[in-house]
């Protein structure tokens, strides 16, 4: 019986650890959110070395899976986290959108050439597997990524 219980604990053990591993944080969300927000701020800058049908894939993309990781990942788990306090989670999405701005400045930091990276597509893209994402919402994003990839090649 104790040889059973010390499987048990083990075994327990491994898959906590899995479905912890697999549960992202909240900042790493918000981060990723950060992330899609500033690029597709930042898609206005390229609207003359673009075609504008691929600029409007892009956006839609990006919108899609912004308000995919802000209404149906960030908000509920915010008010998980509290309780169901809305107050609460509105304080800490207010500190959130805080440190978004101190993001959105690094990046503009380190990306002030006008041009499309696929380093943003990239990173967009590592966002999503913290995340199971909407079949709606992935199907946009995809094809917003794909047409940043081909975006930024043609102005290499």
């Amino acid at each position: 019986m104790k040889v059973c219980k010390n499987l048990i604990f083990i075994i327990s053990s491994l898959c906590s650890a899995t479905l912890f591993a697999a549960n992202p944080s909240i900042n790493e969300l918000n981060s990723c959110l950060a992330l899609v927000e500033f690029v597709d701020s930042k898609l206005d800058n390229f609207t003359d070395n673009y075609d504008a049908e691929d600029m409007t894939i892009v956006h839609g993309g990006l919108s899609a899976y912004k308000d995919f990781l802000q209404i149906d990942v960030i908000t509920p788990k915010l008010l998980n986290l509290y309780g169901g306090n809305e107050s609460q989670a509105t304080l800490m999405q207010r500190l959130f959108d805080r440190q978004r701005a101190t993001f959105f400045r690094h990046l503009n930091e380190r990306y002030s050439e006008k041009k499309l990276f696929t380093e943003y597509a990239a990173a967009i893209n590592d966002c999503t597997a913290k995340t199971r994402i909407r079949p709606d919402a992935a199907k946009r994003l995809h094809a917003a990524l794909d047409k940043m990839i081909i975006m930024a090649r043609q102005n290499q």
